[in-house]
């Protein structure tokens, strides 16, 4: 039987898992506001806040056409990766319409695979440590400029100063100085607060990175719950089913094993009652109460790897296969009674019966 749950707000849909149809609950508040407050700060960012000048685009759309790593500095920065426009449209459809499916998993898992493996805190692709040639000493008579490496941004005071003083430009103010650095690992520009911020510096700051809204993403996912509907039971009618059933889950178990001991569910002609076993089965909702179990019912269905957690379910059962289980169960025909032969009967005609009454 279903067991009783506390009560928690959760959204609800209903779709599609393995041969089955599942109700799910899910807590996707946090989560899509968390994510939707995300995409607002990216698209808010401008180039020129990220002390871009030459791209006229935002924050976001540097993400979704320039990828992690992008081209901040034009045709003179590092050399661009894939961006992460199609990913980003599917983050928003996992978000606002979760299926819950195998695909969006993988898909999720994904995008924080690559997001994690460039965000390592030595890595080149990281975004703290795209180098820059850095102006180092500025030699205003030869009209040049010796160079040292810079990482997470190119914009600095000595560049700024080089850029007005030697080469007659009207130039953008040098960026925040924790947005760049001498070394690797340290700096702390806008699209690295993007992904891996913890929302408490400018101009990302108030909303937490990408890496840490794909992680909510992810728990939504594996912490929603599934309730298999009785028009989309679990079928229990191929050959292993009935086994798999008995011994994997608890609850059919203990009905099986209570209906084999029970003379309501023999019949008069001796054999078990599977009709009214099956209806029995049928009728009720019935529980998981471990992962296993979980796991036992997914296999079931064929959905093994989708993410959730089967909650409860109804299944159909086959009269072949209830009776199988009948059998898993202990349970046995009546012995019937022997039929004595004559031979076995004592002869007593009414003239023994005077012979002894004499």
């Amino acid at each position: 039987m279903a067991r009783k749950r506390k009560k928690v707000k959760k959204d609800k849909v209903k779709y599609k898992l393995g041969d089955g149809i599942s109700e799910v609950s899910y807590k996707g508040d946090d989560a899509l506001t968390a994510w939707k407050e995300w995409v607002e700060k990216a698209k808010s960012i401008s180039g020129d806040t990220m002390g871009v000048q030459t791209f006229t685009g935002s924050l976001y759309e540097m993400l979704a056409q320039h990828g992690i790593v992008g081209r901040i500095m034009g045709n003179s920065g590092p050399k661009e990766t894939p961006g992460l426009g199609k990913e980003l449209e599917a983050l928003n459809t996992l978000f606002t319409e979760p299926d819950f499916s195998k695909e969006q998993m993988n898909s999720l898992q994904s995008v924080i695979d690559i997001i994690f493996s460039h965000g390592k805190e030595q890595g080149d692709l990281n975004p703290r440590n795209i180098k820059f040639d850095g102006i180092d000493k500025i030699k205003r008579a030869q009209g040049t400029a010796t160079k040292k490496p810079v990482y997470g941004h190119y914009r600095t005071p000595k560049y700024v100063r080089y850029r007005r003083i030697v080469r007659g430009k009207e130039e953008q103010d040098a960026v925040d100085k924790t947005w760049f650095s001498p070394n690797k690992g340290e700096a702390m520009p806008p699209m690295w607060q993007a992904i891996y911020g913890d929302g408490s510096k400018a101009p990302f700051d108030g909303v937490k990175g990408l890496a840490h809204i794909l992680t909510k993403g992810l728990k939504m996912l594996n912490e929603a719950e599934h309730s298999i509907t009785k028009d989309g039971p679990v079928k229990i009618e191929q050959q292993g089913a009935a086994e798999k059933a008995y011994n994997g889950l608890g609850e059919i178990r203990a009905m099986m094993n209570a209906m084999a001991k029970d003379d309501e569910f023999t019949t008069s002609k001796g054999n078990f009652a599977t009709t009214r076993a099956r209806t029995r089965l049928m009728s009720v909702p019935i529980s998981t109460h471990t992962n296993a179990e979980s796991q036992t019912v997914k296999a079931l269905l064929g959905a093994i790897g989708q993410p959730g957690r089967i909650d409860d379910f109804y299944i159909y059962i086959s009269r072949r296969q209830v009776n199988h289980m009948a059998k898993l169960a202990g349970w046995k025909p009546p012995e019937k009674e022997e039929v004595k032969t004559s031979a076995d009967i004592e002869i007593r005609d009414w003239r023994t019966v005077m012979k002894v009454m004499v």
